[in-house]
């Protein structure tokens, strides 16, 4: 054999299996899907496993609504000191609803979302 013979990873081998190469799918998209895929499935798990702390959390967190809501607390937050914090730069100001955004988002990103549900679905029933 005199060309040199070319070796395949593991991953460039099960698209071609599975032939996604012609979907059109490139190799970061897919890592994102099996990232969204197990975030989908820890938080399943997590949710299936710490139901009551995470039931309590709500509750909480309504009740300083509530409380705020009827002026009893007063919950003020900088959002010049939260970008600073976190490092977010901030974009473009939307005149509209965040939930339009959020459709959006999902909607543009439609694999992801059914990744993450499926991880979650996957997660709730084995834990």
């Amino acid at each position: 054999m005199n060309g040199q013979q070319t070796q395949v990873g593991w991953f460039d081998a099960m698209v071609k299996k599975l032939h996604l190469d012609k979907v059109n799918i490139s190799s970061n998209r897919l890592i994102e899907i099996g990232m969204y895929l197990g975030i989908g499935f820890v938080t399943g798990f997590l949710l299936r496993r710490c139901a009551a702390y995470v039931f309590i959390a709500i509750l909480t967190l309504v009740g300083l609504f509530m409380l705020h809501q009827f002026g009893v607390i007063t919950v003020t937050v900088d959002p010049v000191k939260m970008q600073e914090l976190f490092g977010i730069k901030q974009t473009v100001t939307l005149d509209t609803n965040i939930m339009m955004v959020w459709w959006e988002w999902i909607k543009l990103n439609m694999a992801l979302v059914l990744s993450f549900f499926i991880g979650l679905l996957i997660g709730l029933k084995i834990g």
